[in-house]
């Protein structure tokens, strides 16, 4: 049995609604605001979201970047409904992964035959990912009974998975630091530096799913892809996304993917240019100040739809003397603080720990230090900082 989670102000519509879907083997929750929506998802995890695209507290486009911005709803189907008028909004929604709309009034068969075949798909998608995982697992774990590496060569392997590891460049009025730190001996995290031409170079911060060998050698593979993707598509950012979604998605194992973000600094007019796929926004600062770039963005190599990489958003400014840029996995805003590992770092951790590095200090070396990553970390954890130097 499904639940679907009907959004909208109109008691008695949500009542119809409730009673068709009901009708029709659906389990329902209902909610009739944007703050109350947020709250049931969230609670309840619906398996779709029926959403009118007008509420009274919170306009359309806010609430889905706070659904999509929690992880455990990040892939949750979402239906919008909406009015004739509301054409041009509508189509805006869609950068947010709409699955489908219906304009008001509607059928009530057609809604519950779209409704059935939504939550059909995603519960087989779920299905489907839980049982690629174990037969995943289960292979890999049949591989490493039969294949046992002594120790000297789990070092050696080490040694060679650090060496291979990109040095960050040296730019004039510029100062690039880079934290990376597997949570075992080998790790899934990467990061890449490709200068495109003489003036722009190519930044890449990613992290495939998975631990240990395994990752290690998709992450190698990973790295490699994108980096060629930027080169080929000369750093036009959405057309690299198409390129390393489309091989990724044909490359990875069943249920692996691969979360990145990638951009170009142009060196020569400091403008900056990046697109986010599943990893944590990037962090713009200036002095003590932070804020989150917030962009929409999954992650690569789950989805085959030849138009995916258009939901993918970007963002785009100058850099300004005394301006930093943050980019990082999530084994920074995961890692946990106490020893029930009941709270995370988070992105409050990473906001205070920014506040408090001094003026010459290093933004990367203070979060390791506040996150305690040597004890505490429980993934990959990697940072790269970019700053512009002031005059």
């Amino acid at each position: 049995m499904s639940l679907v989670l009907i959004v909208d102000d109109d008691k008695a519509l949500r009542a119809q609604l409730s009673d068709v879907l009901a009708k029709a083997g659906h389990s329902v929750q209902e909610a009739s605001s944007g703050r109350e929506t947020l709250l049931q998802a969230q609670d309840h995890e619906p398996d779709l979201i029926l959403l009118d695209i007008r509420l009274p507290d919170m306009e359309a486009l806010t609430l889905l970047e706070e659904l999509r911005s929690d992880q455990n709803l990040v892939r949750t189907p979402i239906m919008m409904m909406a009015e004739g008028a509301d054409q041009d909004l509508l189509m805006k929604t869609f950068r947010w992964d709409i699955v489908d709309f219906i304009h008001k009034p509607f059928s009530m068969e057609l809604l519950v035959a779209k409704i059935g075949a939504h939550t059909r798909l995603n519960l087989a998608y779920k299905f489907s990912r839980k049982l690629s995982k174990e037969m995943y697992m289960s292979r890999i774990e049949r591989l490493e009974r039969q294949v046992t590496a002594s120790e000297d060569e789990i070092t050696e392997a080490e040694r060679h998975f650090t060496w291979m590891q990109p040095k960050p460049p040296r730019i004039e009025g510029y100062r690039i630091e880079v934290s990376y730190r597997p949570y075992g001996r080998l790790g899934g995290d990467f990061y890449d530096f490709v200068w495109l031409d003489r003036d722009n170079l190519a930044v890449v911060i990613g992290d495939v799913s998975g631990h240990g060998v395994q990752a290690a050698i998709l992450q190698t593979m990973a790295r490699k892809l994108i980096s060629l993707a930027l080169r080929t598509e000369q750093g036009h950012l959405h057309k690299a996304v198409a390129f390393a979604n489309r091989e990724l998605t044909n490359d990875l194992p069943p249920g692996s993917f691969v979360a990145a973000s990638f951009g170009v600094l142009n060196t020569a007019t400091h403008s900056w240019s990046h697109v986010r796929c599943g990893v944590p926004y990037p962090m713009w600062i200036k002095g003590k100040h932070s804020e989150p770039v917030v962009t929409a963005g999954g992650p690569l190599g789950l989805s085959k739809k030849a138009d995916w990489h258009n939901q993918v958003g970007d963002y785009s400014r100058v850099m300004e003397p005394g301006e930093q840029l943050l980019l990082m996995s999530d084994g920074i805003i995961e890692a946990y603080v106490d020893d029930e590992k009941k709270r995370q770092f988070d992105v409050e951790g990473v906001v205070k720990a920014i506040e408090e590095t001094p003026a010459d200090g290093s933004i990367v070396s203070t979060i390791y230090q506040a996150a305690d990553l040597d004890h505490r970390a429980d993934d990959d954890a990697t940072m790269i900082c970019i700053s512009r130097l002031p005059r």
